[in-house]
């Protein structure tokens, strides 16, 4: 029984897992999502038992929806109940996320052993609270043991898994698959997988003037909710701009990019990783704990990213980082090489390897 959800950071290691684990054996798989969460759209499609909770996230300012948490709380926790009795599962798996917290709490209370899967440098809330009642706890980072000190004994670094199906391509193929120009340089800027406003008004406000200056291209995912506004914008009539609500090839839209602008998720991370490029970090600043924030500056000191944080005039600091970057090809470099201390293809393997293991000993 697998559980995540609330974004694709939280999905998409869930699903990767599951991978690992249809090629080392044959399991039934149980994924549990949050009932209204974008993880009901997209688990089905890999062809995975999806059942829903009630839980939704708490918000971290005031809103009359908080007042139901309590109540969906407490039904969340009686239909996870009902869910892993009926199912009864070997072992239960934690990748993140508010639904994770009643899954693993009545898995935990059933006797079923658990597995927490934590992406971040700052390990988030639900891993905190529930570390006591995992059996195992596979993080991303080193640097995340220091937050877990009072049980290392349950730790394994493993780093975040990935999808099966995100394979570089060569820049010539991804180039054709966006109808590109491969002689103009590619910005590739997205804010994860349900956009970012920040960062989608910071572009509408330096593009023009950018692409008078330098004769390059702009891949840009918005997200469904800023798409049609940046639709109607002058700036997406540009030849050399093409905008996607949402980019479900990412394999091919990393491949084509030349110089990568995102938020700093972890998953994103691990994806950038993979593909190696030059990267700018923005940094979600109202992440929980300010784990964006933490990773975006970890992977800034390995030497692979530069990090750009929101605040006044920030926009201005986003466009001399990419004419820094679209003028200083041995920068380029330099930064895509130093991705390579980062990567872990392994990482679902070994995950699904504890969960294996896990259910031996259990």
């Amino acid at each position: 029984m697998i559980a995540g959800g609330g974004t694709g950071g939280h999905v998409y290691p869930a699903i990767a897992t599951i991978e690992a684990l249809r090629e080392k054996g044959d399991f039934e798989f149980l994924f549990v999502g949050g009932k209204s969460g974008m993880e009901m759209n997209i688990v089905p499609k890999y062809g995975i038992n999806t059942q829903s909770i009630w839980i939704s996230g708490f918000q971290r300012y005031f809103t009359l929806r908080n007042i139901l948490f309590p109540i969906k709380l407490l039904v969340s926790l009686i239909q996870s109940w009902l869910i892993a009795r009926k199912f009864k599962p070997a072992a239960a798996v934690g990748t993140g996320g508010y639904v994770t917290g009643p899954i693993l709490y009545a898995a935990s209370k059933m006797g079923i052993p658990v597995l927490i899967q934590d992406q971040n440098v700052y390990p988030g809330i639900t891993t905190r609270l529930l570390k006591k009642h995992a059996q195992t706890i596979c993080i991303a980072f080193e640097g995340a043991k220091k937050y877990l000190e009072d049980c290392l004994d349950k730790i394994v670094v493993t780093g975040n898994p990935v999808r099966k199906k995100l394979n570089v391509h060569s820049r010539a193929e991804a180039v054709k698959k966006w109808n590109l120009n491969p002689d103009k340089p590619i910005i590739f800027v997205f804010g994860g997988s349900q956009g970012a406003r920040a960062i989608n008004h910071a572009l509408v406000k330096i593009l023009p003037e950018f692409l008078e200056a330098y004769d390059v291209q702009v891949l840009w995912q918005t997200g469904s909710k800023d798409f049609d506004t940046i639709k109607e914008n002058e700036i997406s009539k540009n030849n050399n701009v093409r905008i996607h609500p949402y980019i479900d090839e990412m394999e091919f839209a990393y491949s084509a990019g030349d110089v990568i602008v995102s938020r700093a998720g972890a998953i994103t991370l691990a994806e950038l990783a993979v593909v190696q490029k030059p990267v700018i970090l923005v940094p979600y600043p109202f992440a929980a704990g300010r784990h964006q924030e933490h990773n975006a500056k970890f992977i800034e000191d390995q030497g692979a990213a530069l990090v750009i944080m929101e605040g006044p005039g920030w926009e201005g600091y986003l466009s001399s980082a990419l004419k820094k970057l679209l003028e200083d090809q041995s920068l380029r470099d330099g930064m895509a090489g130093s991705w390579q201390q980062l990567v872990r293809p392994e990482a679902a393997s070994r995950i699904a390897d504890e969960v294996i293991r896990l259910i031996h000993k259990n």
